[in-house]
């Protein structure tokens, strides 16, 4: 994605969905609840899991409570601080944060350490099973790659971004650090990814 489309995290005809969506919220409409599940529900599911180590069972119950939280909270969100899905996804930022926590306190390795099919890479859609479980593995690689060469700050800011294809904007709105800090830790984080991979080829 080029810089210049993440500075902005809503065009004009989201926003006004999105005003539409929170003001359904606010009367406790009942296909506001049913829009907010359709538009977000896979992004959050999604979301939860990679930080989750692809343990579906648990990110859906992540999912869950961050959209049961929203409606019960909506009241609290003010559009001037920050935009809807940076809100929500912060949310989510929280319970995961916990979880993490919860599970770091017990010692215990998250339920599911195998690949989840329901995280394989949607382009691999095609039947081929061996293909999608070898890709999923090959990205698995990579990642862990990754972590061992990024703080755990420039991860989260690299995935936020090229993986759940968050706006800077809505990073800065979720990670609670300046646009220039964001921007700087993106960079730094590229350029190491670019280094890591790069030596990983040869």
């Amino acid at each position: 994605m080029a810089e210049a489309d993440v500075t902005s995290a809503e065009l004009p005809d989201e926003r006004e969905d999105t005003d539409r969506l929170v003001r359904g919220l606010h009367s406790a409409d009942p296909a506001a609840h049913a829009e907010l599940c359709r538009r977000f529900g896979r992004r959050l599911h999604r979301f939860a899991a990679r930080r989750l180590r692809g343990d579906a069972e648990l990110a859906e119950d992540i999912m869950v409570a961050t959209l049961a939280d929203a409606v019960r909270n909506i009241m609290g969100y003010n559009p001037r601080k920050a935009v809807f899905s940076a809100w929500l996804f912060g949310i989510a930022r929280r319970h995961v944060t916990a979880e993490l926590r919860r599970q770091s306190s017990r010692k215990s390795v998250p339920a599911s350490a195998q690949v989840s099919m329901h995280s394989l890479p949607e382009q691999h859609a095609s039947g081929d099973v061996a293909g999608d479980v070898t890709a999923r593995m090959e990205a698995k690689r990579q990642v862990a790659m990754l972590r061992e060469g990024l703080s755990e700050i420039e991860m989260e800011v690299l995935v936020l971004h090229c993986v759940d294809q968050l706006s800077l904007r809505e990073i800065v709105q979720i990670v609670g650090r300046s646009e220039r800090a964001i921007k700087s830790l993106l960079h730094r984080a590229r350029q190491k990814a670019r280094e890591r991979l790069g030596a990983d080829e040869h």
